[in-house]
C-alpha cells in the first residue's frame, strides 16, 4: 500500500527535517506517523482503563470471575477462559487497542491490551 502525503507545508517541513537529521523524508514521515500511532494507543489506553473502572460494578453483576474485552467503552466479547477471548479478539480488532481485563473482587486486577506494544498492565483498584 501507497499513501501520499498531499498537504505542501507537511511536506515541506518533512523534507526539512529529512535535511536536518540527514534521514530520508519517508523515514521522517514513518517516525511522526509511528509516534502519532502511539500517542493514540496511550489514550486509548488511558479512556479504556478508566472506563473499566467506572463499569467495574456493573461488569461485577454481568460478568463475575470472567474476562472481558472492552473496546470504545463497549464490552465487545467474554469468556472465562483468557486465551480463548484473546485469540477472538485478536482474529477481529487486529492491531487495534482492546482491553482485556478481568472481572473479580479482588484488590490486584490484570489488564491486558491487545494490538499494541503494551502485553500486560497490572494496576490495583
Amino acid at each position: 500500500m501507497k499513501i501520499a502525503l498531499a498537504e505542501p507545508t507537511l511536506v515541506r517541513q518533512v523534507e526539512q527535517w529529512g535535511r536536518e537529521t540527514d534521514r530520508p523524508a519517508e523515514k521522517i514521515l514513518e517516525i511522526a506517523v509511528q509516534t502519532y500511532l502511539d500517542e493514540l494507543e496511550k489514550e486509548a489506553i488511558r479512556s479504556e482503563t478508566q472506563m473499566f473502572w467506572a463499569m467495574h460494578d456493573d461488569l461485577l453483576k454481568t460478568y463475575p470471575d470472567e474476562y472481558i474485552a472492552l473496546y470504545r467503552g463497549k464490552v465487545v466479547d467474554h469468556d472465562k477462559d483468557v486465551s480463548r477471548l484473546e485469540e477472538r479478539v485478536r482474529e477481529r480488532f487486529g492491531l487495534l487497542p482492546v482491553l482485556i481485563a478481568a472481572v473479580n473482587t479482588q484488590s490486584r486486577r490484570e489488564l491486558r491490551w491487545l494490538g499494541g506494544r503494551i502485553d500486560q498492565v497490572e494496576t490495583s483498584a
